[in-house]
């Protein structure tokens, strides 16, 4: 049979209210049973021993007599009785019936209506009953109390930790069910929901917040995704309708050497289509990578000039001035080296694309730097930047600050780069050069970050 949670918190409770009553009533116990007991125990027995001797040596006639002797001795704290089967008492210090009705071993209680607690025990002899013990001091009556009341306690506690315990499970239960409410109503499409948090800072909140936080990493992912397509779908009207005039133009040419330009044109359209869904590919391979199988140590400062060996012959040709510098000693670290040269290429190509102006008086330069546990990767420029409020927008997939999108690109490269940051545990930051726009790559170099 299968128990449900709330049984099993409800149960947990109650056996951990009763455990914890249970070792105080035993503390207790142990702390308040002295040797008083025992040694009240020990002469009761001893006086029912001598009694029934004298039963079984002289017969009834003896034990009445003992009786009567030992209840007219003024011995105020002994108590001695005779009775019949009825429980009437024939001889003894005790008046009315007496409250047996069956042998008892050593017990502490009233043993007739009106007589104080005490100290006795019951033996059968003939027809009757012989009735032996003594009177129960004060400490010895608290003792007996405390230990009912222990009794008592620990039964109550049973029954307040069970009901606690459903208490417990309930406020556990309608934590959980807004929770589950909240995925149930983004399960049917609506991500507007969010869990509430109470601010407590328990397990529950913690919950909460993840559960709020990949809401909203998918609400993002699919206004990203509306986004995507409908740039996807823009982005791509201009390159297939300009391969469909160029392909209409080179079927309709008869002249061997134009038809031969025509479809060098239609290779340049397409290998543009290629490169804009490679990226897009690339990008969306990148952000569900999870495993770092293919990291493997790299030198730093060996791909940053392996990147300006092959821009250089680019940027003498276009008179930028082109410059990369290596600030402190860089240590090996584990890293996708053709990706983060990717990452790099693209960071400079944006730079030569959108901080140029073609004057002769540009500048594009590379920093390599330590600080702490991150390596920073920088590509800075000299041109009008970015604002503050267009972030945002340069960022995303096919953003293109260039609103009617006279300028080659497929806003894409900053969305690659911002990946392979990512995949790297990195972050990509887009600061003001003052003037011009310094573009980094903000790296972990701890093998507990990238592992």
């Amino acid at each position: 049979m299968r128990i449900s949670t709330t049984a099993r918190l409800a149960a947990l409770a109650a056996l951990l209210v009763f455990a914890s009553n249970l070792a105080v009533i035993g503390y207790v116990r142990t702390q308040t049973h002295d040797d008083t007991v025992a040694q009240l125990e020990s002469e009761v027995a001893e006086q029912a021993d001598a009694l029934q001797a004298v039963y079984r040596s002289g017969g009834e006639g003896a034990l009445a007599r003992a009786v009567s002797a030992l209840a007219a001795s003024g011995d105020e704290d002994l108590v001695v009785a005779l009775a019949g089967a009825d429980g009437r008492v024939r001889q003894g210090n005790l008046k009315g019936p007496l409250a047996i009705g069956r042998p008892a071993s050593f017990r502490i209680a009233p043993p007739a209506r009106d007589a104080a607690p005490s100290g006795y025990v019951v033996r059968a002899v003939g027809g009757g009953w012989l009735l032996s013990g003594r009177r129960a001091d004060e400490s010895l009556l608290l003792q007996r109390a405390l230990e009912r009341a222990l009794l008592v306690s620990g039964a109550l506690s049973l029954l307040m930790g069970a009901l606690g315990g459903v208490i417990i499970a309930y406020f556990v239960g309608r934590r959980l069910r807004v929770i589950a409410g909240v995925v149930d109503a983004v399960a049917v499409g609506d991500l507007s929901h969010r869990a509430r948090i109470v601010s407590g800072g328990d397990a529950f909140d913690a919950l909460a917040g993840r559960v709020n936080m990949m809401l909203d990493r998918i609400e993002g992912l699919m206004r990203e995704l509306q986004l995507l397509t409908n740039s996807l779908a823009h982005d791509l009207r201009s390159p297939l309708s300009r391969l469909r005039v160029k392909v209409e133009r080179a079927v309709a040419l008869d002249d061997g050497p134009q038809r031969d330009a025509a479809l060098n044109g239609l290779i340049q359209e397409t290998d543009i289509i290629m490169r804009m869904l490679s990226t897009l590919l690339e990008i969306g391979r990148l952000e569900t990578m999870h495993g770092r199988s293919q990291f493997d140590w790299i030198e730093p400062s060996a791909l940053v000039s392996n990147l300006c060996d092959m821009y250089e012959p680019v940027m003498e040709d276009a008179r930028i001035a082109f410059s990369a510098a290596v600030e402190g000693p860089i240590l090996p670290m584990r890293a996708h080296g053709e990706l983060l040269s990717q990452a790099l290429a693209n960071l400079v190509d944006n730079a030569m694309r959108h901080g140029c102006q073609g004057d002769g008086g540009d500048a594009i330069a590379i920093r390599l730097s330590a600080h702490g546990n991150e390596l920073v990767l920088a590509v800075e420029d000299r041109g009008s930047g970015i604002a503050p409020e267009e972030e945002g927008e340069a960022r995303r997939r096919f953003g293109r600050l260039d609103a009617a999108r006279s300028r080659p690109g497929a806003g894409l490269g900053l969305a690659l780069v911002e990946a392979v940051s990512r995949m790297h545990g990195g972050r990509l930051e887009l600061a003001n050069n003052a003037p011009g726009l310094a573009a980094r790559m903000i790296l972990p170099t701890g093998l507990a970050a990238l592992g």
